[in-house]
């Protein structure tokens, strides 16, 4: 399947479950005991919850393949520190491997970080294992 026909069948069901719901309300008669603004509160609630259930299940597949992508954005001293880390060694290690100071270190981490969307050394190495 297409992720387009992925998406288009998740917005089917919950469309059709949402008729469903409604139909049941208006048999039980629910919405005259209610005020017409909570009614109307409770219908945009169920429409915000589910564009965040879609667009959650869409941004989730993006992801993968523009962190393989964003890697090739990297130079190669960058790519080097980011393999360093990989490696398992420290930011006082890399410094000193390189012959650079430790905030230059930081820089590039830092640029790295940013360049593959990472927020911490766990998701650069995942990203950069998934490269690999």
């Amino acid at each position: 399947m297409t992720p387009s026909f992925k998406i288009a069948s998740k917005i089917a069901l919950i469309t059709s479950a949402v008729i469903i719901i409604f139909w049941l309300i208006d048999q039980f008669t629910i919405y005259r005991y209610l005020k017409t603004e909570y009614y109307a509160a409770i219908i945009a609630l169920s429409f915000l919850i589910i564009g965040i259930l879609i667009s959650r299940s869409k941004s989730a597949t993006v992801i993968v393949t523009a962190d393989q992508n964003r890697l090739t954005e990297l130079t190669q001293k960058e790519l080097s520190i980011l393999a360093q880390i990989a490696a398992g060694k420290s930011n006082k290690e890399i410094a000193s491997e390189n012959f650079v100071e430790l905030s230059t270190i930081k820089t590039h981490i830092n640029n790295i970080y940013s360049k593959i969307g990472a927020n911490n050394r766990r998701e650069a190495i995942k990203a950069y294992d998934s490269q690999s």
